[in-house]
């Protein structure tokens, strides 16, 4: 009786030990991980996520997997608040040159009503040429140019070919061209208009003042499905000096206009 009983004492402890080495414990895990249902539930690890960072993640692959489709958005939406915001100041306040300083206040003494053709033109400017064009510009034809380096040389270039070669023969010509297509005036008047602001009013080197700078920054440290993102930031300011500059040019051929004729009575206004 005592063998027996030593016998069973044995195979009790051997399947015990057989046991703990074919079902090891389960560790412990933190409640976010558990995916509960029950006592046989076998424990998912899943990684904690928060609406922020779900968030981020869905704005992140929108702008890598649509680069056009988030452009167009981002810069029609911010060009439109930004002309907004220039029309806003422009109806609360008054026109003031100081020729010693060339210092501009820039709006109109009267309230007036928002522009919506003027506010239209600048969402298609934003969205057609701020977004898509300078997708396909910056991130796809001077890479090709220029190539991917962010070193000091390549930077470089990339922005003086932006300043002296984009900008004065396309990105600001864009612009008085869609306005002039929005107010139904020739591309002749339109030119004059440009030729005028940049002449008269500086619109050319307030344009280098700011986004010489800031281009450094875009082909040198920004991320490059991010740069229009980066610039439709920056040049939501930019376009609201811009409405300006552009407010106060027209405003100006207005008035010379109304009141600058000559003997035949033909208007001596400079845009024609």
């Amino acid at each position: 009786m005592a063998i027996a009983l030593l016998q069973t004492t044995a195979a009790a402890g051997f399947s015990r030990v057989g046991l703990s080495r074919i079902s090891p414990s389960v560790p412990h895990s933190p409640p976010w991980l558990i995916v509960r249902g029950g006592a046989d539930s076998v424990p998912v690890v899943h990684p904690p996520t928060t609406l922020k960072s779900s968030f981020i993640g869905a704005v992140d692959t929108f702008y890598k997997t649509m680069p056009l489709a988030s452009a167009f958005l981002t810069c029609g939406v911010k060009a439109g608040l930004a002309d907004l915001v220039a029309q806003r100041r422009a109806a609360a306040k008054e026109v003031v040159t100081d020729d010693d300083t060339d210092a501009l206040i820039l709006g109109e003494i009267e309230h007036t009503p928002l522009e919506y053709r003027r506010n239209l033109a600048f969402i298609l400017y934003g969205g057609l040429y701020q977004g898509m064009a300078q997708e396909i510009i910056f991130n796809d034809v001077f890479p090709i140019i220029f190539g991917d380096g962010t070193d000091f040389q390549t930077v470089l270039t990339k922005v003086l070919a932006d300043a002296l070669c984009v900008t004065p023969f396309l990105c600001l010509p864009v612009a008085y061209v869609v306005k002039s297509v929005i107010f139904n005036y020739s591309l002749k008047e339109a030119f004059n208009r440009y030729r005028d602001d940049v002449v008269n009013n500086g619109l050319l080197v307030k344009y280098w003042s700011l986004w010489g700078p800031v281009q450094f920054l875009t082909f040198g440290v920004i991320p490059q499905h991010f740069r229009i993102v980066w610039i439709a930031f920056v040049s939501f300011f930019w376009l609201i000096i811009f409405s300006s500059i552009t407010a106060k040019g027209q405003k100006e051929r207005a008035l010379a206009d109304d009141s600058c004729h000559l003997e035949d009575g033909v208007s001596c206004r400079i845009d024609g």
